[in-house]
């Protein structure tokens, strides 16, 4: 599919499709347009201001464009609705405007400035499925699905039954772009409505009103906007359509101290669920390394597991953004082609199967990692590393955690528990439930090394059959092993000769020879047989949130929002079939 949007800008500095010949927002007044379209015809911000607590108010649009009706929403929201009220804003897009284009497209709105800011900060890449974005600390989430309606409108209404409160019917007008305004998108949205859901729109097109009528919707005509003379607007009228409730708060007992157990922590926290944690240690594990690499797994084929960590890494990079230059270091990951086969992937992962803001091909000398890496090399320019054990201690303090230290957590089997407690989490269930699951560990060790004169340029992580991260104090992290079935914690000399081996074989360079060992640490991951992470319901009041492997780091907060939604009855991101292969087995 096309990525990216084919617009150009007016002399008013206003967006237009050129697919489309439209305008992404009123020349008048774009916002006051917005305000009066959207917002006011559907009742808002009137009805922020008494929503009943924990509830989760879900606005769900037709056409994002340039967000403008997103940073409006967000920014009434956090004015009108009570604290401890959520706002998910839903919204589909078949041709997101890429990070530049939006840049300039802002500089005609100069009064929502800093919102423009935060949202370009965490703004992922155009590649097709749901990207999950954490906003306002964390009171708004932006789910931004990528791709045409009518295919992703279909994986979305599955988990949105009875969940939406508004609809905003934007996009481009039905003359010009007839193949959304159709009958699968008014069934949608009856789908998921419930006795209170509105919806506006900027249009009065006899299509829009037959199909809103046709769906159970009452249909008003009201004065359009400036020069356009009517719009609709409505409500869902269906007399056994579902009441909505506010989200569940009972409180949430987790076994674990890694980096599932802490995003959960903080997921739960923000939709006002009170948490207890219990571990032996906090980020005793693999989410206790010193340094760590985030960034999507990808493929030289698309592939269900390719397209969950592009999801997650989005997210991912929201959710660790409060915490950049601190234990986030967003600067980018290589991927060097160190033989003709690796040559043959990154050039098959280049050419088109991502979106280029993804990853993009580096040729050979070129200085961007500040380190001599010979070869051409896989570039993920929003990628970074991580200080997971400080990340993890964070994400608990943030949520007011304080974890209990036990060698013998308990269940409550009265009590919502979830069982985070990485390749344990499959004896702990199975103790508890009787039920196997396929938790498999792997031990892995990394090895410490002291920076060189050479190597204390680097820049960037360095991925191969292991990885190399950026000196951290004066140190750089490298690893780690991967030893199938062994759950083995201890310190072993020959892995650090493997690792140092590993580095050698792939980078090839003289400064590889006069690296000195200083430390090493050995944990174990947790694995399942299809590489997928497992995460949901295995009986009444118990869950489990494991099986996340060596990338933890990048899938841990998309798995922490989907399991808090489980747990407080929440909208889940991602389509229907992605949330099915992460269910328990």
């Amino acid at each position: 599919m096309n990525r990216s949007a084919d617009i150009h800008f007016n002399s008013d500095g206003v967006p237009v499709s050129n697919h489309f010949d439209d305008i992404y927002f009123s020349v008048d007044s774009g916002i006051d347009e917005s305000q009066y379209v959207f917002l006011q015809q559907n009742g808002l911000p009137d009805a922020f201001k008494s929503l009943p607590s924990h509830y989760e108010f879900v606005v769900t649009e037709t056409g994002f464009g340039t967000g403008l009706n997103f940073l409006l929403c967000w920014q009434a929201f956090i004015e009108h609705a009570p604290r401890d009220c959520r706002l998910v804003f839903v919204s589909f897009e078949k041709f997101p405007l890429s990070r530049e284009q939006l840049e300039q497209a802002y500089e005609a709105l100069p009064t929502l400035r800093a919102l423009c800011e935060q949202l370009l900060a965490v703004y992922p890449a155009g590649d097709e499925g749901c990207h999950r974005l954490l906003l306002a600390d964390g009171r708004v989430t932006l789910d931004l699905w990528v791709g045409d309606i009518e295919q992703q409108l279909p994986q979305f209404v599955a988990q949105a039954r009875g969940q939406v409160d508004r609809w905003f019917l934007d996009g481009f007008a039905p003359a010009k772009n007839p193949q959304m305004w159709q009958s699968f998108l008014f069934s949608a949205m009856a789908a998921t409505a419930h006795q209170g859901t509105r919806y506006a729109t900027f249009t009065a097109a006899g299509v829009v009103k037959r199909g809103l009528q046709g769906a159970g919707f009452t249909v008003a005509k009201v004065k359009g906007f400036g020069r356009k003379r009517d719009m609709l607007c409505g409500a869902f009228e269906a007399t056994d359509a579902p009441q909505k409730a506010a989200l569940k708060t009972e409180p949430v007992a987790i076994i674990g101290g890694g980096i599932a157990a802490a995003s959960l922590s903080l997921a739960l926290q923000r939709r006002g669920v009170n948490v207890t944690v219990t571990s032996r240690g906090v980020a005793d594990a693999a989410s206790g390394n010193p340094q760590g690499a985030v960034y999507p797994l990808l493929h030289a084929e698309k592939t269900p597991l390719s397209q969950f960590y592009l999801h997650a890494f989005s997210t991912a990079v929201s959710a660790y953004l409060p915490w950049r230059e601190q234990h986030w270091f967003p600067g980018g990951v290589l991927q060097p082609a160190f033989n003709a086969q690796r040559q043959q992937r990154a050039e098959k992962i280049a050419a088109g199967l991502y979106d280029p803001q993804t990853v993009s091909l580096q040729p050979a000398g070129d200085t961007a990692a500040g380190l001599e890496i010979g070869t051409s090399a896989l570039h993920y320019a929003r990628a970074g590393w991580l200080r997971p054990a400080a990340m993890v201690k964070e994400l608990f303090n943030k949520a007011g955690i304080s974890v209990g230290i036990s060698d013998r957590p308990q269940v409550d089997v009265q009590q919502k528990t979830v069982i985070a407690a990485g390749h344990c989490s499959g004896d702990i269930v199975a103790a508890f439930s009787g039920q196997k699951l396929s938790i498999n560990p792997v031990r892995g060790q990394i090895t410490q090394v002291e920076a060189t004169d050479a190597t204390a340029s680097l820049k960037q992580v360095l991925c191969y059959k292991g990885y190399m991260v950026p000196a951290d104090n004066g140190l750089h992290c490298i690893g780690a092993t991967f030893n199938r079935g062994d759950d083995g914690s201890d310190i072993r000399a020959d892995d650090d000769s493997e690792n140092l081996a590993s580095l050698k074989d792939c980078a090839q360079q003289p400064w590889v020879n006069d690296l000195t060992i200083i430390s090493q640490r050995a944990s174990v991951r947790a694995t399942t047989p299809n590489h997928q992470p497992m995460i949901g319901r295995v009986q009444d009041n118990l869950y489990v949130f494991s099986g996340l492997g060596s990338r933890g780091l990048t899938a841990a907060p998309l798995l922490a929002e989907i399991l808090a939604a489980q747990l407080s009855g929440g909208l889940q991101p991602l389509a229907t079939d992605a949330l099915e292969r992460l269910q328990p087995r």
